[in-house]
């Protein structure tokens, strides 16, 4: 995960302390160790013996493709385990196995448009996400799922991304044919917690 904290967004740091703490708690529930729950961050937190990895390469103009940037990250250092890159509002809701994918797995909405909230990536992705880094930064995108979407459906990568069922990322749009397409128990489930639809 990443917390990327920026002054005069519209989250105060709070916000990302209380999701921090929602998080790694929900996840210890569910079966992690401490020590598999990787958070990388602007600023320094620690709970249930889970502390953020502190780092400046985060982006802050697209603030929710931080998480590409995380990913690129651990990649760089040479992360050979499988990575699940999730959003601070994408919450595990059951234990579930890793799922079978090529170079990198995501999900899509209720229309065939990848969503960049929980994706899973494999050492073999690297440079796809490097593609994706570098595209948001040459365009100065503040969003990373046009990019996203454009880049793992271009003939260079569409063979090397796998479409993963829709309940590894249930969230509230398109959310009746998210749930009825997931695969049952809904492992993920996605929503703001302050969103009063949420």
């Amino acid at each position: 995960m990443v917390a990327n904290f920026i002054l005069g967004s519209k989250y105060p740091k709070e916000y990302f302390e209380k999701a921090l703490a929602a998080q790694i708690e929900n996840s210890i529930d569910l079966g992690w160790e401490p020590e598999n729950i990787v958070i990388l961050s602007n600023f320094s937190f620690k709970y249930m013996k889970v502390e953020t990895i502190k780092t400046s390469d985060l982006n802050t103009l697209c603030l929710t493709g931080s998480k590409m940037f995380g990913v690129k990250w651990l990649l760089s250092k040479g992360e050979k385990e499988l990575i699940w890159a999730h959003d601070l509002d994408a919450w595990q809701n059951v234990w579930f196995d890793p799922p079978k994918l090529k170079d990198v797995g995501i999900c899509q909405y209720s229309s065939p448009k990848f969503n960049g909230g929980s994706i899973f990536w494999k050492s073999t992705g690297e440079d796809i996400c490097t593609a994706v880094v570098e595209e948001i930064l040459n365009i100065e995108s503040p969003r990373e799922e046009p990019i996203i979407d454009k880049l793992f459906k271009s003939k260079t990568y569409k063979k090397r991304v796998s479409i993963l069922n829709s309940s590894l990322n249930v969230g509230c749009s398109g959310f009746k044919e998210r749930y009825g397409n997931g695969i049952k128990p809904i492992k993920v489930c996605h929503f703001h917690p302050n969103n009063r639809l949420a």
